[in-house]
């Protein structure tokens, strides 16, 4: 089997907004197709688009798929001096992870086989991340408890909200869920080590279950000092990581107690793969953020995967991508012990365009 096609197609809402959605196809001669996307925050997609377009998919072409290890190392190498970072590492990890959809699409697998196991249901958190009052993101927490989950993630994010703020916030959340339901505050690495510190300790009445990347992401010092005083409460982070040696230091170090790997931001599945096994291998669990339509197939094929993050529709983070998505389709399994979710069955990862709506979406 061979690439013999790549389409880069950029989408956004067409009122327009600076988020934007980069689908990479790659066709094979075989006739199978394998899709991978980049998620845009702030920053032009007409870069991103044309770096996929014009340098890094052309060295795919007449390329077995199956060398996933080659094709990653040969797209960095065109990149060279830390070239291949920040908005380059998400185009490489789109198209590395259309490479894995079409060798699972090529054997007729979902994508989870290729990893070696298939639960048949994965457990997830609701991201309650919304920016409301106290009182309404209470109301919207007690939701999803009557809609069955059993833990849930809110927001504490120095750029929207200020630590007593975050504590409003904490307090009404706990006081509408009650004490059994686990709760978990994210503060996306924009706090320093004292606040973190003193908002642990303000926070100890409503029983945190973890404190999401407290400081930044390169103050791995911060993480330890934070996660050596944080009591029961646990200090998990790695989103805005990349590649294996970072999440080495995070592991080795002790500055977490579980990682949190992202396909797109660490550098595509095949570096995904290698900081899974690190961090396995070292007993730290993983609980991957956000893209909950390819991380269910990692969470199916890998059983130290704790959980997935799980977004409502009207979550902002998740509005394009939810109407932009027809497949794949994911059904919800309620147990006494949270909401579940059914891993997708049919080849490959699923993804499938809606076409109404890519065609209202298409930045052309």
């Amino acid at each position: 089997m061979q690439v013999t096609g790549i389409d880069i197609t950029r989408y956004g809402e067409p009122a327009g907004g600076d988020f934007e959605i980069i689908v990479a196809e790659l066709e094979s001669d075989t006739g199978h197709r394998g899709t991978g996307y980049q998620m845009l925050f702030g920053a032009s997609g007409a870069g991103a688009a044309a770096l996929l377009r014009d340098r890094l998919g052309p060295l795919l072409i007449g390329e077995d798929p199956w060398l996933t290890g080659r094709h990653l190392a040969r797209m960095r190498a065109s990149l060279p001096r830390r070239g291949a970072d920040g908005i380059a590492r998400g185009a490489i990890a789109a198209l590395d992870t259309a490479l894995w959809d079409l060798k699972a699409r090529s054997i007729d697998a979902p994508l989870a086989h290729l990893f070696g196991d298939a639960r048949d249901a994965v457990p997830t958190y609701a991201n309650c991340a919304y920016h409301l009052p106290p009182d309404q993101l209470a109301e919207k927490a007690l939701g999803f408890v009557a809609a069955g989950h059993r833990a849930l993630k809110v927001r504490g994010t120095r750029s929207f909200v200020t630590p007593a703020e975050a504590t409003a916030r904490v307090q009404a959340v706990r006081e509408a869920i009650g004490p059994e339901v686990r709760l978990m505050v994210d503060v996306n690495g924009t706090w320093d080590v004292d606040t973190a510190l003193r908002q642990l300790k303000a926070w100890e009445p409503y029983d945190v279950y973890w404190l999401e990347e407290p400081v930044p992401p390169e103050q791995i010092d911060g993480y330890v000092r934070i996660r050596e005083r944080a009591g029961s409460t646990n200090i998990v982070g790695g989103e805005q990581h990349v590649g294996l040696a970072e999440f080495q230091a995070l592991i080795d170090r002790g500055a977490v107690d579980i990682v949190q790997p992202n396909v797109a931001v660490a550098g595509g599945i095949t570096d995904w793969l290698a900081i899974h096994a690190y961090a396995t291998a070292r007993a730290v669990p993983i609980s991957p953020w956000n893209m909950q339509m390819i991380h269910i197939h990692m969470a199916a094929g890998l059983a130290n995967v704790k959980w997935v993050e799980y977004f409502m529709p009207d979550n902002p983070l998740l509005a394009l991508k939810a109407r932009l998505f027809a497949g794949p389709v994911m059904a919800d399994e309620v147990r006494e012990d949270g909401v579940y979710l059914v891993p997708p069955t049919g080849p490959g990862l699923g993804l499938e365009l809606d076409p109404e709506v890519a065609a209202a979406c298409r930045i052309d």
